[in-house]
């Protein structure tokens, strides 16, 4: 940003175009920068964050709403979702917003090749004692080596937009509520699955035991 603001002040001659210019790069690196900063905001509120703030939620309403907001986003992404009626998790509801948002544009964003539109399956079911939500795409996929580094923090392909701390977002928040995430292979072996495995509210358990340390989770150790 500062290499565009001193060609701004040492360049006021330039033409309309150039400026125009100019003035998009900053406008980018300006987006990419508040989303840094959101993305180290909900990092920090992920470690601090206090089990008065959970609840019992129906994630079936977040997910619809999360794909909703995701096709409103990016309307090139065709997104098919299947969901059951009600499925009730013990959860943060800030927290889950913010996992099921960066899973989404993940696969939006990442998942799909070169020239196709981005065309994602979305299905969450009940499995025991689990609620199993499942994003499929249909890009390059992950090879196996690399699929741990993926929920690191700042990890990302070279020339790949974001921040590299979604997906971080995404595993701090399987964590926090006692749950996990896994990336592995669509069906087909073509493209990418993420799975959210996060415990069923229970009648017998109305609370989540919180994790006990918190301050790896946003490191991504």
């Amino acid at each position: 940003m500062q290499t565009d603001l001193d060609v701004l002040a040492a360049h006021p001659d330039l033409s309309p175009a150039e400026r125009a210019e100019v003035v998009r790069d900053l406008r980018s690196d300006h987006a990419r920068l508040l989303e840094l900063l959101t993305a180290l905001r909900m990092l920090g509120l992920g470690d601090l964050v206090e089990v008065s703030a959970f609840a019992p939620l129906d994630l079936c309403e977040l997910v619809d709403a999360a794909v909703g907001e995701a096709a409103r986003r990016h309307g090139e992404a065709e997104l098919d979702v299947e969901l059951p009626a009600e499925l009730r998790v013990f959860g943060w509801d800030s927290g889950l917003k913010i996992m099921l948002a960066n899973l989404l544009r993940n696969a939006v964003v990442h998942g799909h090749l070169p020239g196709a539109p981005p065309r994602i399956a979305v299905r969450l079911r009940t499995q025991g004692a689990f609620a199993v939500l499942t994003v499929d795409d249909e890009g390059p996929g992950v090879p196996p080596a690399e699929r741990a580094a993926v929920f690191r923090r700042f990890h990302h392909r070279a020339g790949s937009p974001g921040s590299g701390l979604g997906l971080t977002l995404v595993a701090q928040q399987a964590a926090l509520h006692r749950g996990t995430v896994t990336l592995g292979d669509a069906p087909g072996g073509a493209g990418a699955r993420f799975e959210v495995r996060l415990p069923l509210a229970s009648a017998d358990e109305p609370t989540l035991r919180l994790p006990a340390r918190r301050d790896w989770i946003s490191r991504g150790d």
